[in-house]
């Protein structure tokens, strides 16, 4: 049973719209380019392991918690997925990613062979893994549950090869998930109750802390770089025009009523979640004031009235941008 679902990052959904908004000349568009695609892949490889895991059967009861992002005295951390069962719990570390890969057991060091046969250091899925199941450890002994978090590390792309295993934590592909959970179900002990395990998932479940938002362009590059105006949801050309109450877009012919609502989560991720009446209709590229508060008033939260222009906050509704997010997964 699937009790959080993965929703849309942040990142990923910055970067997405970063991308697009941003001359291919400028010169950090390679790096912003290189950042999408990595978070791309990830988001990717995720979203396959979820596909998977709805294959499992198993015969006693289990949660799934999907990104979940947990804290525990000053430790925090940002797990995969979570899998709790009655036997056990398994901490999954999900990679999608294309080459040979090593685990240097003497240095603690990951790296992958680059086509030019160099060795070429990555972030070590290793110490992702020790540092989440560590702090799922102490969040079970703080609530008094004697059981203990297992590691698994999944590599999703059929082009990466583990050359060298770690020696530490269970390293598998893809296509051997199911079966190895299964496997595992049967090759161990019922350690707490079905409602202790049920209780355990729905606790870690409200400890699940939201996604801050940030600025992603104060990030890479100055706000003046960035390319204004509404996305057409059909092609993603930018910028539609606004002619008698609908967006039209002057690429494809699409027309819109509410493409701005797009475009304002769009906002929310490329400057984070403050905005103004004054930056909604430059960034929308409208000339009316009033337009603006309107979508702001029924879309926002006002912070501050008193003010030349308001000050709003943009509620988090990316589901807005999963049509284009699915597109950007496409490509």
């Amino acid at each position: 049973m699937i009790i959080k679902k993965r929703g849309i990052p942040g990142a990923f959904a910055g970067l997405a719209s970063l991308v697009s908004r941003i001359s291919e000349s400028d010169e950090m568009f390679k790096r912003i380019k290189s950042d999408y695609k990595n978070s791309r892949a990830g988001f990717a490889g995720e979203l396959k392991v979820d596909n998977y895991l709805k294959e499992l059967e198993l015969k006693m009861p289990y949660y799934v918690l999907q990104n979940l992002n947990i804290k525990v005295g000053k430790k925090e951390v940002q797990i995969d997925t979570l899998l709790i069962h009655p036997n056990f719990i398994l901490v999954i570390e999900i990679k999608n990613m294309r080459g040979e890969f090593y685990f240097d057991p003497v240095n603690k060091y990951f790296y992958r062979l680059n086509d030019e046969g160099k060795k070429e250091g990555m972030r070590n899925p290793e110490a992702q893994l020790s540092r989440s199941t560590t702090i799922i450890n102490s969040f079970l002994r703080n609530i008094g549950v004697e059981m203990s978090a297992n590691g698994l590390i999944v590599f999703v792309s059929r082009a990466g090869i583990v050359m060298q295993a770690s020696e530490n934590w269970k390293t598998i592909p893809i296509d051997s998930l199911v079966e190895y959970i299964e496997f595992l179900e049967s090759r161990t002990k019922r350690v707490i109750a079905n409602e202790i395990c049920k209780r355990l998932a729905f606790e870690l479940l409200t400890e699940d802390r939201l996604e801050k938002p940030f600025s992603i362009v104060d990030y890479y590059i100055s706000v003046d770089k960035v390319k204004k105006g509404v996305r057409c949801p059909k092609c993603d050309y930018i910028p539609m025009l606004r002619k008698h109450s609908r967006w039209c877009c002057g690429k494809c012919g699409k027309e819109s009523r509410d493409a701005h609502l797009n475009t304002l989560q769009e906002y929310r991720l490329l400057f984070g979640p403050e905005i103004t009446s004054r930056s909604a209709i430059e960034f929308m590229q409208h000339d009316s004031i009033y337009f603006a508060i309107r979508v702001l008033n029924n879309n926002a939260e006002i912070k501050k009235a008193k003010t030349r222009y308001r000050l709003f906050q943009i509620r988090d509704e990316k589901h807005l941008l999963s049509e284009f997010i699915r597109e950007e997964l496409k490509k």
